[in-house]
């Protein structure tokens, strides 16, 4: 398994194919790696398919301080806000 930041480099690498940024998010999900998925959500410049994913994976992991911090963020995409609430 690649490390966290390997994955997360290639999470929003912008020459990446759409499936190995996926790809790479749901494996930053199975590592565990709550920060990076945390900033994938928050982050204005990724795509809004894979913050959703990224939000997705937060909630299997149970990261319900990460998700608060989403929600409760007015910098955040108010649908990726919502879904962090959800």
């Amino acid at each position: 398994m690649r490390g966290k930041r390997t994955l997360f480099q290639q999470s929003v690498a912008k020459s990446a194919s759409d499936e190995t940024r996926r790809e790479a998010v749901r494996d930053l999900g199975q590592i565990g790696a709550v920060d990076q998925l945390s900033t994938l959500a928050q982050a204005n410049g990724i795509a809004g398919s894979l913050r959703r994913v990224a939000v997705g994976e937060l909630k299997q992991l149970g990261a319900t301080e990460a998700l608060k911090t989403i929600s409760e963020s007015r910098a955040v995409d108010p649908a990726i806000r919502e879904q962090a609430q959800s």
